[in-house]
This record gives structure tokens, C-alpha cells and sequence, in this order.
């Protein structure tokens, strides 16, 4: 991993155990936990899907094998959720971009970072915030998130009438970069995080090599660094992370499912999907190569202290 992710998934896993949530410590690694997915057909009855990085890239793009897994699941008649960290639109859009792969899941059966934010800008008003508009980078179709929690997003040359800054994706410039820095150093200031994943991986080059780039949780690290100032007391602005690891999410997924499950969490990424699946309870498998390389796993998992049930 880049230091600097390494760095914001420790700052998860901190903030997580802060909240009284115990993360397992490693023990040996568990070489003999190599599986092919028809293994593990009869050991659950829930399957969690990351999106990106997992079953598919952007555009068109599919993993090889992601269909099988998919089809298997849904003639076995398990329970299936995508569970994304995805913000780039409402979760009835991500369902159906999914579908447009091969990935039939439904809009219950799909939860997002997103469809956290709702509930967030409740409690804030609630507090007093009026959380209505606020300074955004990202994708434009983010903006229908905002839209469903009664928010507007300000013109990028311009400043909400609230110190508050949402990141969806890494569509930052050094322009919009350097005015998110003011508004965030602004006393009372706020970054919502909506899609909290740090770095992630390209679709492949035609050698077959993998490469992984920063994204909207490398971003806001650096924006809430960045952001350290006499007005906020050197501790930087209040920060708000919404999706995996975090807890809010999976008690989104608890809910939709039958009471008793046992569940499989499947994702690319140990600090969000394999550490948000020990937050939840749930057992864990990590699709290897993509946002870890196989030369980096033992270190990474080392590092973080993380390690999933079952490599893929």
C-alpha cells in the first residue's frame, strides 16, 4: 500500500475501535484458505458483494469469473447485496447500472454510501445545522444524492452559507481543492465524506497489470489535513465518513436480512471491505490482485492488522 493509505485505514480502524467495536487480531496466515467460490456454496446464506474492484469496473467492464459467482448464488437462492461505497448516484441508478453488467440486483438489494447520507443530515439538523448547501466535488450525477437529503450543491467559485464540504469522488482541480481548504478552515467547519474508499483499481491494461489510484477518502485525508488551523483548534475540521468500514452501514445490511444469516462479505479491499465485514460479524473474502497485490497482501494484512476468512 501507498503510505498514505495505509495511513487513513489506520485512522478507520482507530476511529472504529474509539467506538468500543473490538477488531480481531491476526494469527497465522491461513494458506490453506485459497478457495474457489463453489466452496463455500453451503457454508452461508447471505452473500455481500463490493462493486468496483470485485464484479466489475467502469464502464462495460466484468471481471472474469464475476457472472458465474453471480449466477451460482442466485440458482442456490442466497440471499445476495451489493454493498457499495459508491455515492456517484441514488442506489435505484447503481442497482440498475449493475443490472446493464449482468448483475441483477434490485434497489433493496442494493446499499450504498450514499443512502446513509439522509440519515446523517437528520441528525446534524438535529444539531442545529441547517445542511443545506454545501461546497462539492465529485460527479455531477453525485448531486442527486445531495438532491434527496434537500441539499444544493454551490458553483465551484462559490462558498456554501455553511462551512461544509462533500467528497464523492477525486474530481478535484487546484482550484476547487484550494477553495474546499478555506471553506474547511473556516471555524465550524464539516467534510462529509460520502464514499470513503482510499484508493482503487483501475480496469486492467492489456498486459493484464492492474493499476490502483487514489480516490474521494485519499482526497479527503488530504483536504482534512490540510484544513489544521488556529480556527479549528490545529485538530481540522469535524470529519463524517459515510459507507464501509464504518458501522452505519452495516446495520443497513443487518436489517435487510432474515434475522440469523450467516453472511460472506466478498471485496477487493482489506481497510473497507474485509475490516468493515469484522465490524459487522460477518466472515470475509478478499478477491486478491486487484486493490491488493499479491506480492503486497502479507504486508498489508501485517500492517493493518486485518486478515479475511478466505482469499478468492
Amino acid at each position: 500500500m501507498e503510505r498514505l493509505e495505509t495511513e487513513i485505514y489506520l485512522r478507520y480502524k482507530q476511529i472504529i475501535e474509539s467506538q468500543g467495536i473490538v477488531v480481531p487480531a491476526v494469527g497465522e496466515s491461513p494458506t490453506s484458505r485459497r478457495v474457489r467460490m463453489e466452496d463455500l456454496l453451503d457454508r452461508y446464506d447471505a452473500f455481500c458483494f463490493d462493486g468496483y474492484g470485485t464484479l466489475y469496473n467502469r464502464g462495460s467492464f466484468v471481471y472474469d469469473g464475476a457472472l458465474d459467482w453471480y449466477t451460482m448464488l442466485r440458482a442456490a437462492g442466497k440471499q445476495m447485496r451489493l454493498i457499495t461505497n459508491a455515492a456517484s448516484d441514488v442506489d435505484s441508478v447503481l442497482a440498475a447500472d449493475a443490472a446493464k453488467r449482468g448483475f441483477a440486483f434490485s434497489e433493496a438489494e442494493t446499499i450504498s454510501s450514499g443512502s446513509l447520507l439522509k440519515d446523517l443530515c437528520d441528525e446534524l439538523r438535529g444539531r442545529g445545522k441547517m445542511v443545506r448547501e454545501v461546497y462539492y466535488i465529485g460527479r455531477e450525477t453525485g448531486k442527486h444524492v445531495l438532491e434527496r437529503c434537500g441539499i444544493t450543491a454551490v458553483a465551484l467559485d462559490a462558498e456554501p452559507a455553511e462551512p461544509i464540504v462533500a467528497i464523492s469522488s477525486a474530481k478535484d482541480t487546484p482550484e476547487s481543492y484550494a477553495l474546499a481548504v478555506k471553506i474547511l478552515k473556516r471555524p465550524g467547519a464539516m467534510l462529509l465524506v460520502l464514499n470513503s474508499d482510499a484508493w482503487a483499481p483501475k480496469i486492467p491494461g492489456d498486459d493484464g497489470v492492474t493499476v490502483r489510484e487514489p480516490v474521494s477518502g485519499a482526497l479527503s485525508e488530504r483536504l482534512r489535513r490540510d484544513s489544521m488551523c488556529v480556527a479549528n483548534g490545529g485538530d481540522g475540521c469535524e470529519t463524517y465518513y459515510l459507507g464501509k468500514p464504518f458501522p452505519t452501514i452495516w446495520e443497513k445490511v443487518k436489517r435487510s436480512l432474515p434475522e440469523g444469516s450467516r453472511v460472506l462479505m466478498v471485496g477487493d479491499t482489506l481497510g473497507t471491505d474485509v475490516l468493515g465485514a469484522c465490524v459487522a460479524g460477518f466472515d470475509s473474502a478478499l478477491v486478491v490482485g486487484r486493490n491488493v497485490p499479491a506480492d503486497e497482501l502479507e504486508s498489508d494484512e501485517g500492517v493493518l492488522g486485518i486478515r479475511p476468512d478466505w482469499y478468492l
